[in-house]
């Protein structure tokens, strides 16, 4: 039984967070945005994400998907705001290496953790009803499934950044593609609750 819970809830992380590993990477690639705050800015709006699942099982809510899409505000924003303090590109290397002593910790986290929680319209989806069906202890063990498979996704999307082959293009190119990502799925967001 455990297998087949473990199983699930891998599967359903899976299915509902593949556009979160691009996300992750154009945050990772960003030099703005440091890897602790991009980590925990993803574990803050997923566990919100699954404190607000978890109400399915404890009080049968059920928030409608278009007052859910609405959140694809927040990428917008985020993109638009990226998108206006966008550098032109400079030709010394001190353009690249932004002096991270200006950054507060965690000063970054909460964008991250918006446009985690803003992204989660089809995780919701999945899961009040994949939890409304458990038990007490189907729910926990799914829940952990799901902060380490969190903890994975982190981890590969900061390896697509930082491999050999694609990593240097990334990092290069990564601090213009974030807004466009960040506009789009906003965009896709609030479409998919409304069409």
């Amino acid at each position: 039984m455990e297998t087949i819970i473990i199983l699930t809830a891998i599967f359903a992380f899976i299915s509902t967070n593949l556009d979160d590993m691009f996300i992750l990477a154009a945050f990772f690639a960003n030099p703005h945005f440091r890897t602790k705050d991009v980590v925990l800015g993803q574990y803050l709006g997923f566990i919100i994400l699954l404190t607000v699942s978890s109400l399915a099982y404890f009080v049968q809510f059920i928030i409608p998907p278009q007052w859910i899409s609405l959140l694809g505000i927040i990428p917008i924003i985020i993109g638009i705001r990226s998108l206006i303090y966008l550098k032109n590109p400079e030709t010394d290397d001190s353009a690249k290496t932004p002096d991270f002593k200006k950054y507060k910790f965690g000063q970054n986290i909460l964008p991250v953790a918006l446009v985690t929680m803003a992204n989660g319209g089809d995780n919701l989806g999945v899961y009040m009803p994949l939890f409304a069906s458990m038990g007490l202890t189907s729910l926990f063990l799914t829940a952990i499934i799901f902060l380490i498979m969190v903890g994975v996704w982190c981890f590969l999307g900061f390896k697509l950044v930082n491999n050999s082959i694609l990593g240097d293009k990334i990092k290069n190119y990564g601090h213009y593609i974030l807004p466009f990502v960040m506009i789009t799925i906003g965009v896709v967001i609030l479409l998919r609750g409304w069409l």
